[in-house]
């Protein structure tokens, strides 16, 4: 292969940090959920993510329940606001329609 010199400019700050399958790399930690994120700027920060026990379950169905109720709430209440005013636009076209009627009866 063709060795050419890198200008300074185009070098890469920082090399990529190859970890092995088996874990043995110098940021090894051992995880419960098996999920591990490295980043390397400023310092190494790792990212656990733990597997939910039945109260996290719990707690995590309610809160959707909870965001499911709300947002059932305010769909039918959009609905709800819009049966009125659909009611008076109908009582205003039969309306209007007698009223048009009447006028045009010949005298």
């Amino acid at each position: 292969m063709d060795e050419r010199p890198i200008p300074a400019g185009e070098k890469p700050g920082s090399e990529p940090e190859i970890i092995p399958p088996d874990g043995d790399g110098p940021q090894s930690r051992s995880s419960a959920a098996g999920i591990r994120v490295f980043v390397d700027g400023g310092g190494i920060r790792h990212i656990d993510i733990a597997r939910l026990g039945p109260l996290g379950i719990l707690v995590l169905a309610l809160m959707i329940g909870i965001l499911f109720a709300i947002m059932l709430i305010l769909v039918l209440g959009a609905f709800l606001i819009w049966i009125p005013l659909v009611g008076l636009l109908v009582a205003a076209a039969i309306i209007s329609g007698l009223i048009r009627a009447y006028f045009r009866q010949p005298r």
